[in-house]
């Protein structure tokens, strides 16, 4: 984007450059096309920060799904040991994981070429797999509780080292859902800084109307960089609440 940035402000000191020789004013074409470029690379960017912040949402929700299909199952392995575990239980939760699955291959389609999200996904997947085992162990134990509440109460020692498993496996990818966060968040605030360094390099004109229309583009940069500063503000960006303060002390002036 910096390069991007650069090549705007060289092409409107070219046009304007020329219009003071000519002498003639740069038209509003050519000073329409050069704003379209950068709006057009804002669409693209701003789709590409939306596409993380859904992305983000996504895992968080199937997150919360497999923390609560965790608790359900502690509940299930408590109710069997005191042999009051009943299969409705297990459909329960083969249901939710029927759900989560299905949000699996949506998140999936979304993760393109976002390397850190696949990594995430792949993860997940195995969190899955290993409860999908589970709950078929699950299944047969109900099946088979009348057997003695020493070998139940073995069968629950062993099957504690598992779900304490999953509950770290959770715990990681929900790390690494805050590191997503804070990278879109840093994202944000970087398009505000490209957007605030962009309305600095406005080049100086001598014309009366060249110095109207530069003043306009100037103030429409920082106008866009306050925005992303607050955006980058609430996804807890702390250093863009100063530089909101300082693009409005040149909007002032």
């Amino acid at each position: 984007m910096r390069i991007v940035k650069i090549a705007l402000a060289a092409t409107l000191t070219v046009l304007l450059a020329a219009a003071c020789d000519e002498p003639k004013y740069v038209s509003r074409e050519e000073y329409d096309h050069v704003v379209k470029e950068y709006e057009e690379l804002q669409t693209a960017s701003k789709a590409i920060r939306e596409e993380y912040a859904t992305q983000a949402k996504a895992v968080d929700r199937i997150l919360q799904q497999l923390s609560q299909i965790s608790g359900s199952t502690v509940t299930l392995r408590s109710d069997l040991e005191h042999g009051t575990a009943e299969m409705t239980q297990v459909e329960k939760i083969e249901s939710g994981l029927d759900k989560i699955k299905d949000q699996m291959e949506e998140l999936d389609a979304l993760s393109k070429n976002n390397k850190q999200l696949k990594g995430v996904i792949s993860s997940l997947k195995k969190v899955i797999q290993e409860k999908e085992k589970e709950i078929e162990q699950l299944k047969e134990e109900i099946r088979k509780k009348d057997q003695t509440i020493t070998e139940q109460g073995l069968t629950i020692e062993r099957q504690s080292g598992t779900i304490a498993s999953q509950e770290a496996t959770i715990g990681t990818q929900q790390e690494n859902l805050r590191a997503l966060l804070a990278e879109q968040a840093q994202m944000l605030f970087q398009a505000g800084v490209d957007f605030e360094e962009l309305g600095d390099d406005a080049p100086e004109v001598s014309l009366r109307k060249n110095k109207q229309k530069m003043a306009n583009f100037q103030d429409n940069m920082y106008q866009k960089a306050i925005l992303y500063y607050k955006q980058a503000e609430a996804a807890g960006y702390p250093e863009a609440a100063h530089r909101i303060s300082q693009v409005e002390e040149k909007l002032a002036h």
